[in-house]
């Protein structure tokens, strides 16, 4: 199968790379500078240069490729995280999602492309006993930076949805924690952790145990995994 991604370099945009290599698709990527490219290059995809802010060359690119399928993991965060960095790029980042999602969308018909995958959210839902499936209600009547997340990647849905004629999987993704994201003892998280610059809350349990205590309990347990493997070094 041919396949372009948009967001290639990205956390999971790299490891999808090489996955799909693995299982003998042929796979494209979109890239906007010759960093970029040699990155994905390396990993074994086809660079493809477009701008996914730029509808012409997002229209150029997936009618040069043709591809079956087009996964959009387009994503503008930052390497550090904290909550002056993350405010700094929310705009930078809410506009490569939906523009880049509406971008892609409009291109896929004159290129006959039938599927596409969209990245969603899984830790926008509402709060609830259990495990939560496909099903859920996202939390639109959470507190406002919440409820502005939710509605977000509810629109991005809607988007694609609302798409004619082509096959729509939205991956409602959790917190990523592992190599390449700010949750490793490679990344910010675990840089900022030795460091000593997370804030001790929690009756000294640490960030974990404070941090997720507002959190549904179907979220706290793989987020405090993963905080407490930061520390464990």
């Amino acid at each position: 199968m041919r396949i372009l991604i948009a967001g290639a370099t990205g956390a999971i945009g790299r490891p999808l790379v090489r996955c799909l290599k693995e299982h003998r698709h042929t796979v494209f990527a979109l890239t906007r500078s010759p960093q970029s490219a040699r990155a994905v290059g390396e990993l074994g995809a086809e660079p493809v240069t477009a701008d996914a802010l730029d509808p012409a060359s997002v229209k150029a690119a997936v009618a040069r490729v043709r591809p079956d399928a087009i996964i959009n993991e387009l994503t503008s965060l930052l390497r550090r995280y904290t909550a002056a960095e993350m405010k700094a790029a929310a705009e930078r980042d809410y506009k490569v999602r939906t523009e880049g999602n509406a971008n892609l969308l409009a291109a896929l018909g004159d290129a006959e492309v039938r599927r596409y995958l969209l990245q969603g959210a899984a830790f926008w839902y509402a709060p609830g006993a259990g495990l939560a499936d496909e099903s859920e209600r996202f939390a639109f009547d959470a507190s406002p930076a919440v409820a502005a997340g939710t509605r977000r990647y509810a629109e991005l849905e809607a988007a694609a949805s609302r798409t004619p004629g082509i096959e729509l999987v939205s991956l409602r993704y959790g917190f990523f924690y592992g190599p390449g994201t700010w949750y490793s003892r490679d990344g910010d998280m675990g840089e900022q952790t030795r460091q000593q610059r997370v804030p001790v809350i929690g009756n000294g349990r640490g960030c974990g145990a404070g941090c997720t205590s507002m959190m549904p309990p179907r979220q706290r347990q793989p987020l405090w995994s993963a905080l407490q493997e930061l520390t464990t070094s």
